[in-house]
């Protein structure tokens, strides 16, 4: 079969050939949803963090204990945090066995003023609870934070844009690990029966 016909004219081959790397094209430039991307996120930090740590995708965690009248709290640790009851779900959650450390919200391509807002709030409700848990924010696809993260972030420990998924393992793993070092390092400090500081000191580190 000929692949170019009279004057030039492309054959059906070439012509399928086309629109086959028109489709890939198209699918190899789609965004990742979030679901995806939080999939990846959990895949790459499980497999760079040492067996001690597990990670959890859409795990809930409390916001709230409530102790009632008679004396009894509202969560005796025993089941699991539901959704709807005191708890909220977490994008990814990096655990020592059943004590939460690190949790990392996820956007992918762009997020709002909203976005900042709600997760911000969302960090410092948990935090409550947990008063050693680091909190940190996370979008996918995008180059920069700006200012509307600067100007409406209230609770989150850390955050980072990555420009694509390579990111991922190149700059969130080292900063999970750094973060999981300061939840642990609060933990010892909670633990100590007697607490003698010389110095406490959190730094702001920033990339531009």
């Amino acid at each position: 079969m000929s692949r170019i016909g009279p004057a030039g004219a492309y054959d059906d081959v070439t012509i399928v050939a086309n629109k086959v790397d028109a489709v890939a094209a198209v699918a190899g430039s789609k965004r990742p949803s979030e679901h995806e991307v939080a999939m990846q996120v959990r895949d790459v930090l499980a497999a760079h963090l040492s067996g001690e740590y597990q990670v959890h995708q859409g795990k809930n965690i409390l916001y709230w204990i409530e102790v009632n009248t008679s004396g009894k709290i509202s969560h005796d640790g025993l089941d699991a945090p539901r959704r709807g009851q005191y708890a909220f779900q977490t994008d990814i959650l990096i655990t020592k066995g059943e004590t939460p450390l690190v949790v990392v919200e996820l956007k992918s391509g762009s997020f709002s003023t909203h976005d900042v807002i709600t997760y911000s709030w969302k960090a410092e409700r948990h935090k409550q609870v947990y008063p050693y848990l680091r909190y940190g924010f996370a979008v996918v696809g995008v180059d920069i934070l700006g200012r509307r993260f600067v100007t409406h972030n209230e609770g989150f420990d850390f955050a980072v844009a990555l420009p694509d998924t390579a990111g991922i393992e190149t700059d969130l793993v080292a900063i999970v690990r750094r973060q999981i070092a300061s939840a642990e390092r609060i933990i010892d400090l909670i633990r100590s029966s007697r607490i003698r500081l010389r110095r406490y000191e959190q730094n702001i580190e920033i990339d531009r």
